[in-house]
């Protein structure tokens, strides 16, 4: 009997901190969508000034070179059959991010104008958006930095609590 109690308490001691680690972790994702999408941009911003190829056509190279194809708003957009803003706000809403409503408002603005302005426009469009997520990034990492410890220690704290209760 004292052995089944003991694994239990081991068990709720990993649970508790497995709990507290995938929390940390969706502040480490956050930082690092939010500068793989700065790097999208980058290359974005890169293509419309210099090779002036179509809206589709980049997205697609973007999707294959930075996401390497997985799920991310660039296939998504290109997939839907609309206007790129529409397509652009649904498949923002559609994949499954750590970003906040903040970082996704910004994202949100880009579309507005994409494909409805000169290059210019549109540049000048994808450097106010990649300055407004430098902003985000710098906030993210300042949480990331708070929380990380915070959730990853009081998972342990937690699982050890509720041990303490049962013993």
């Amino acid at each position: 009997m004292t052995l089944v109690k003991v694994i239990n308490l081991i068990g709720i001691i990993f649970i508790c901190s497995y709990i507290g680690i995938i929390k940390a972790k969706t502040y480490e994702d956050r930082v690092n969508e939010l500068n793989k999408f700065q790097n999208s941009l980058v290359m974005f911003k890169s293509k419309i000034e210099f090779t002036y190829e179509p809206i589709k056509n980049i997205f697609e190279e973007i999707s294959k070179i930075i996401y390497k194809n997985d799920e991310n708003i660039f296939k998504l957009t290109i997939e839907k059959n609309e206007d790129i803003y529409t397509s652009w706000c649904e498949a923002l809403e559609e994949i499954k991010t750590n970003l906040n409503g903040e970082d996704k408002e910004i994202i949100k603005m880009l579309g507005k104008l994409l494909g409805k302005t000169d290059i210019k426009g549109q540049v000048n469009e994808i450097s106010l958006t990649q300055n407004l997520l430098q902003k985000q990034v710098e906030k993210a990492e300042i949480e990331k930095s708070k929380n990380v410890k915070l959730y990853k220690t009081m998972g342990v704290v937690l699982g050890l609590g509720i041990c303490i209760i049962f013993i």
